[in-house]
């Protein structure tokens, strides 16, 4: 007997921290909603989950007010490393049109770059590693080789840095103020496949060759048969508390909101981190928790549509 479709579903986010200045603020929500809204139609047609969740982060890694891709930070050297993940489930649904390379072995369903910086999507290449190579997590110039073998345009790493993020590079050499960020998505289609991804600059003024958590699967990305989540905050502390795969073991006994908000209380526990997560789990159920000054996260359904919201610092949507 063939399986009951599944409701599609989305959510984003476009990292945890502090509020920003309210110039930008608009901005931002219009990139969020633009964001969910290129993922949902994906959905909307029939789509895969992998490829909605692309299209929502390569949407934010282009629009230079988020911290991945055009937008990420620079590290301590003035410099753009970028890190992004992205896992799907089941593994068979991460299928390249023009197949596997020669002699890899059977997908995994994950991929990974870490510290990469001569290509404009680090999402797109994590999935390029995930499709072309038998691997899973990929650094630096061996990760941008792989580029050339999936067709990915790439750049000069001076071309990636914004001047917004010039500028926040100049004020955090003054002030010795540090920024974190990230941007997410999961997904969930039609057929049951779940997919979760996750890019960024890293933190602002970071030292070279650091590797934060959007690198790491089960720490910044997760997905398995329960659900999905992406994580945004402070590296460090997601990585040690295994944020994503932990949050979404937990659907075993709790819902996605539940399961969230416990994430989030364990990650406050390690060095009073801040940070937050998003989830879907099978259902099409959506959760998000943030103990961070305020994130940013957009969701869709075929009920409620494409909709934003903005949490403060105890989780909660104030708009």
């Amino acid at each position: 007997m063939a399986s009951k479709p599944s409701r599609p579903a989305l959510i984003i986010h476009g990292g945890a921290g502090a509020l920003g200045p309210a110039r930008e603020r608009p901005q931002r929500r219009r990139g969020m909603l633009a964001a969910a809204e290129r993922g949902a139609e994906i959905l909307r047609q029939g789509g895969s989950a992998l490829d909605a969740a692309m299209a929502a982060v390569v949407t934010l890694e282009d629009a230079p007010l988020f911290n991945a891709g055009y937008g990420s930070t620079l590290n301590a050297d003035g410099k753009v490393e970028m890190d992004a993940s992205v896992m799907i489930f089941p593994p068979s649904m991460a299928i390249d049109r023009a197949g596997p390379a020669a002699g890899a072995s059977p997908r995994l369903g994950i991929g990974a770059v870490a510290a990469v910086s001569r290509v404009r999507n680090p999402i797109m290449l994590a999935r390029a590693v995930m499709e072309f190579t038998p691997h899973v997590l990929m650094v630096g110039a061996g990760a941008e080789r792989i580029a050339a073998r999936a067709r990915l345009k790439r750049c000069r790493p001076e071309q990636l840095i914004s001047p917004r993020a010039r500028e926040g590079w100049l004020a955090r050499k003054r002030t010795a103020q540090r920024e974190h960020g990230t941007v997410g998505a999961v997904a969930l289609d039609a057929r049951g496949a779940i997919a979760a991804a996750t890019s960024t600059g890293g933190i602002g003024g970071k030292l070279p060759g650091r590797v934060g958590d959007s690198a790491i699967v089960g720490a910044g990305t997760y997905a398995d048969h329960r659900g999905g989540a992406s994580a945004t905050g402070l590296g460090e502390a997601i990585i040690k508390t295994m944020l994503c795969l932990e949050a979404v073991r937990a659907l075993d006994h709790a819902d996605p909101s539940h399961a969230t908000r416990a994430a989030i209380a364990r990650l406050r526990k390690i060095d009073d981190a801040e940070g937050g997560i998003i989830m879907l789990d099978r259902q099409g159920r959506f959760g998000y928790a943030n103990n961070a000054e305020h994130m940013e996260v957009a969701l869709f359904d075929p009920i409620g549509g494409v909709r934003g919201l903005r949490l403060n610092a105890a989780g909660e949507a104030i708009e």
